[in-house]
């Protein structure tokens, strides 16, 4: 701090410098300093003291409108190229001298508040005559700055209230446009004697939201009034502090920033966005187009700029939050771009986003779920604000599975909804191992595509041996293509025709099956239920087997098996009388016996355990015989002593199936033919199932054998002479059937026992024909063996 030593008529002396920290005009000690240290951004005031001399330069005299000047200049420590200087001017005047002191009653002030009286300030002008003489129309100003708005009637003059008008009090306010609270205090006192202090006080409202700085203000004193020669002398500057405020808020409402506290039961200010329904599968939007209807906004309530970050909260499934597996996405207002941030949002700005929630596809509830959104100043995180985005119910999507005709058969079927929920919406009629078709529709009545796989109910599976495929349907509802395991996608709200082509086995019972038909989708687990009926009608078939040639001698008998076989769907034989029979001999007339046995025991010998057949009823005997069973039979055939050698006899036996159930069944029969010999030379066969490799058998059979492609069966053809004479040239052939071939095995297959095979070398492996052995001659009751084993034909790709 120096005096300027040219330009000026005087110099100081005493110079000292004190801090005004607060800037309240008046040192904030008696001690000087030389030195202050300033963060960035922060200001202080320095009040200056000096002493005028009684005389000026050269001992002369001072005279009114003499002027003293100095200079105070700062300087940094840390670089001492920054420097700023500040010169003040002192004039000399014998009349009054006045000054005015500001102060604030408060140095910094939060502006975003909403209450009004949180940001007043109460200015304190003191001013005071320290001149030799009384003022007269001193003149106080004070011109609020921008960001300030003045209290009405808050003036008070040494503590007495004064009113704003123009009056006798000589205080005033003037706005400089009416209503708006801007304008200037004016304060005249009329004389003010020396050292006499006054002091006015009035109340200003820092505007709401003003920016972040500093509103300096300085008043102004006029010891002679506007019309007085003298001119106006500035106070201290005081400084009001504006803090920077980093907040927001985000909620439903453009024009209101309303906060989570201030939030009321009015929807335009209850903090949430309530989407009342939204289906299965569908996402929810939470914006003004979307189905809640309102914007998502996030203020800049604060009074700078400032990002702010958004933090979702799913909450807790099961206790109102999403359920596990949603998915919350946030865009821009455009709804398409994807939010990242908010960028730099200005002081009273907004910003609109979009939120769209997609919850996990087979989710639907009747309870209230709801996410909260979270904004935060990106500096302050402790700064919260929230919004709730509420889903009063989600209604399940639903898939209908029904016949596509325009009928609805209802019902209670369990699992079925929709169309068609009642049983044997369609029925079919067919015979065993015979497709039939079952018209289907799929109707996906969610917003989202799904697919759906295509099964029978497991909760209601079919018999083995039912085959059920699903396709595509054609215009005309005949199927087409390969066949579907699975709809493949259906678009929201479309739907898929289909056929059910579905086939009885062969062995299926007469009677009625009911069809469970079931769609589920893998992705939602929506599914439903059809019923269609499939009656198998009834498949007769009886069969008897087989015919026979045999031997006999005069006097002799011999006996020849028959089987019969239901390979049909219903039980045959099931009431008395419905299997009639008739058993012929065209020789009966000449003393030929002829008896009918039922083979109990299947040894294909007549024993005390067979039943001898009396009457013409076989179903009085046998009873029911079931499907895929069979009852043996043995018909003995006694010659008469005086038989003549050559004289051939014919036994017929005949069934005649009586209509059942509405359908006839043809006759079958079979006939033996017995020849009287000399020597009865009788022919046993029998047969098991056998290794391919060893040919060997544990049991052997008269009944039927059942082998499967690639397996063996071995034949045993026994020839005993029953005769009383010796009979010559015997020989014991057969020939492999259809679809076989011999299997040879050395020592095994063919071998010949008691008799002599015959071309050998045609017995190899795959030879097919005739196999035969001879024995000659051959005594009475001795016997020949023939034994080989055939292959059946493997199955070709």
């Amino acid at each position: 701090m120096a005096d300027v030593t040219s330009g000026d008529q005087y110099d100081f002396s005493n110079l000292k410098v004190y801090l005004d920290a607060n800037k309240d005009g008046v040192p904030d000690s008696q001690t000087p300093v030389t030195s202050v240290t300033l963060a960035a951004g922060e200001s202080v005031n320095l009040i200056v003291q000096a002493t005028t001399p009684t005389t000026g330069a050269g001992g002369a005299a001072l005279s009114a409108g003499d002027l003293g000047k100095l200079t105070i200049t700062a300087q940094s420590t840390l670089d001492n190229t920054l420097t700023a200087t500040n010169t003040d001017t002192v004039k000399i005047t014998n009349g009054a001298v006045i000054s005015v002191i500001k102060s604030a009653s408060v140095t910094a002030i939060d502006a975003t508040q909403a209450s009004p009286t949180a940001r007043e300030v109460e200015y304190k002008l003191v001013y005071q005559n320290t001149g030799n003489t009384t003022a007269t129309d001193v003149t106080v100003t004070d011109m609020l700055p921008a960001g300030l708005t003045y209290v009405a009637n808050s003036a008070k003059l040494a503590g007495v209230a004064q009113t704003d008008g123009v009056d006798a009090d000589g205080y005033k306010f003037v706005e400089t446009t009416s209503g708006s609270g801007k304008g200037t205090v004016t304060l005249t006192i009329p004389t003010l004697a020396p050292n006499t202090t006054g002091t006015l006080t009035f109340k200003v409202r820092v505007d709401q939201n003003t920016p972040a700085g500093v509103i300096r203000n300085t008043a102004y004193v006029d010891p002679d009034g506007p019309s007085g020669p003298e001119g106006d002398t500035p106070s201290n500057p005081n400084d009001v502090n504006i803090l920077s405020i980093k907040k927001g808020t985000i909620n439903d409402n453009q024009n209101d920033a309303y906060a989570d506290a201030e939030k009321t039961s009015a929807t335009a200010k209850d903090n949430q966005i309530v989407i009342a329904s939204i289906k299965q599968g569908e996402v929810a939007e939470f914006s003004a187009t979307g189905q809640g209807g309102e914007p998502i906004v996030i203020h800049n309530t604060g009074n700078v700029s400032e990002e702010f970050t958004v933090s979702v909260d799913k909450g807790t499934d099961g206790a109102g939050g999403l359920p596990a597996g949603s998915i919350v996405t946030l865009y821009q207002a455009d709804g398409v771009t994807p939010f990242i941030s908010t960028g730099s949002i200005p002081s009273g700005g907004k910003y609109n986003l979009v939120a769209k929630v997609t919850l996990p596809a087979s989710y639907s509830s009747s309870s209230a779920i709801k996410a909260i959104l979270t904004t935060s100043p990106k500096s302050d995180a402790t700064k919260k604000d929230t919004l709730d985005l509420v889903i009063s119910q989600v209604t399940p999507a639903t898939v209908d599975l029904h016949n596509g005709d325009a009928s609805d058969t209802n019902g209670s079927v369990p699992g079925a909804s929709g169309k068609d929920t009642g049983l044997d919406i369609d029925v079919r009629s067919t015979k065993p191992n015979q497709a039939v078709n079952f018209p289907l529709q799929v109707d996906n009545s969610g917003v989202t595509g799904d697919n759906f796989n295509l099964a029978i109910d497991p909760a209601h599976a079919l018999p083995a041996g039912w085959d059920v495929k699903f396709y595509v349907a054609d215009g005309s509802g005949n199927p087409t293509g390969a066949p579907l395991t699975n709809t493949g996608n259906i678009n929201g709200g479309g739907n898929i025709k289909l056929v059910a082509v579905v086939t009885p086995p062969a062995n299926a019972p007469a009677g009625d099956q009911q069809v469970y038909f079931k769609v589920s989708s893998p992705a939602t687990g929506l599914s439903d239920v059809m019923v269609d009926k499939v009656t198998v009608q009834a498949d007769r078939k009886l069969s008897l087997q087989n015919d026979r040639i045999g031997q006999v001698a005069p006097g002799g008998t011999v006996v020849y098996k028959h089987t019969l076989t239901n390979t049909g769907n219903i039980d045959e034989g099931a009431t008395p009388g419905s299997l009639p029979f008739t058993l012929t001999n065209d020789q009966s007339g000449n003393g030929w016996v002829t008896s009918l046995f039922i083979d109990v025991n299947n040894d294909g010998n007549i024993d005390a355990a067979d039943t001898l057949v009396t009457g013409n009823d076989l179903a009085a005997l046998t009873g029911s015989i079931a499907r895929n069973a069979s009852v043996n039979f043995l018909i003995k055939v006694q010659a008469p002593s005086n038989a003549t050698p050559g004289t051939p006899s014919s036994v017929i036996f005949t069934i005649n199936p009586a209509t059942v159930t509405g359908i006839a069944h043809a006759s079958i029969s079979n006939t033996d033919l017995t020849t009287v010999t000399e020597g009865q030379v009788r022919l046993v066969k029998d047969q098991a199932l056998v290794d391919c490799t060893t040919g060997t058998s544990a049991t052997y059979t008269q009944n039927t054998v059942s082998a499967k492609p690639g397996e063996c069966v071995k034949y045993r053809i026994v020839a005993t002479n029953e005769g009383n004479a010796t009979v010559t040239n015997v020989v014991i052939s057969d020939n492999t059937p259809s679809y076989t071939t011999l299997k040879a095995i050395s020592g095994v297959s063919p071998l010949a026992t008691s008799a002599t095979l015959q071309n050998t070398s045609s017995y190899v492996d795959g030879y097919t024909g005739t196999v035969s052995a001879e024995q000659s001659p051959l005594a009475p009751n001795a016997s020949a063996t023939l034994e080989f084993v055939i292959k059946v034909n493997p199955l070709t790709p």
